[in-house]
């Protein structure tokens, strides 16, 4: 989609969303003062009419804009919708269902094998402040559950030495982007703590399988931090329509896997990413963008 169509398609999702005014008043408190959870779930929203699941990115012909307008509309609420170039080739809007050829892959397309709890773009200098999943259909047999662990709740787990060990230890970050394509690991030499912000109410970012730790302790606390997230998480089901915005400076999300038949009936799911602070990216940046390739520093 060529940058003045998605403007169009922007502007209309503003004015026609879908979204009532208690919804938005949802997105808004959410975004204001947050939750225990890490993560707001909407109900029944209004998709449109959604053609059957197609079997490849080259299949995907969808007229119906309303899911999109949704979506965006959801947002513009919370902040800037970006993409990034190793996402769909930098779409705004992601499309994921089935596809034969990544089922074993570790990645959104995938069916057939689990996702780890994870941080969106861990290792990225412009990690999305929120994540976005808009379900346009559910599995055949409602294997497919999204879990979320919020921050909140993993740290009541923590003991104190626990967390400052998190707030000063660094990490290697692997990045999950290569120049081109994602589902890679390339060490780009992105030394990050676990917790970071505020020692009181931290940020928390965290990919097991993109982490490298400096030490066996550094290793055992990891191992420690990521069976506590998946003690706490708490278990989707996304039906038709339903909205999921999830804060991803204070939470870990997955996946489970779940079967897919390939005849229309997949499970597809639209997602967008929301940044808070754009002109802060395009001052350390020197130009304003809204589709990122890999940034490693800022």
């Amino acid at each position: 989609m060529s940058a003045n169509n998605f403007d169009h398609l922007l502007a209309a999702s503003i004015e026609r969303g879908g979204l009532d005014r208690q919804q938005i008043a949802q997105i808004l408190n959410f975004k204001l003062f947050g939750n225990p959870t890490g993560f707001l779930h909407l109900r029944h929203l209004p998709i449109g009419e959604i053609p059957p699941t197609p079997a490849s990115r080259e299949a995907l012909h969808k007229h119906d804009d309303s899911s999109e307008r949704l979506l965006l509309q959801a947002t513009v609420l919370l902040g800037e919708p970006v993409g990034y170039l190793q996402e769909s080739g930098g779409a705004i809007v992601n499309n994921f269902f089935p596809q034969r050829g990544q089922s074993r892959a570790a990645t959104s397309d995938s069916f057939d094998t689990e996702l780890d709890l994870h941080t969106e773009n861990a290792f990225h200098a412009i990690q999305p402040d929120y994540l976005l999943l808009l379900c346009l259909r559910q599995d055949p047999e409602a294997e497919a559950i999204t879990y979320v662990a919020s921050a909140e709740r993993i740290l009541a787990r923590l003991s104190y030495e626990e967390q400052l060990f998190f707030l000063n230890e660094p990490y290697n970050f692997l990045s999950d982007y290569g120049p081109s394509e994602k589902n890679q690991r390339i060490d780009i030499d992105k030394h990050q703590t676990v917790l970071y912000g505020d020692p009181d109410a931290p940020f928390l970012r965290f990919d097991p399988q993109f982490m490298l730790a400096f030490s066996n302790r550094a290793q055992a606390l990891l191992e420690r931090l990521r069976a506590i997230a998946w003690s706490v998480v708490e278990p989707i089901r996304l039906c038709p329509g339903d909205l999921l915005i999830i804060d991803n400076r204070r939470t870990v999300h997955a996946r489970s896997r779940f079967d897919a038949r390939f005849d229309g009936s997949d499970r597809w799911i639209q997602r967008a990413f929301a940044i808070c602070n754009p002109r802060f990216y395009a001052e350390r940046l020197g130009k304003q963008h809204r589709v990122f390739g890999l940034v490693t520093e800022l």
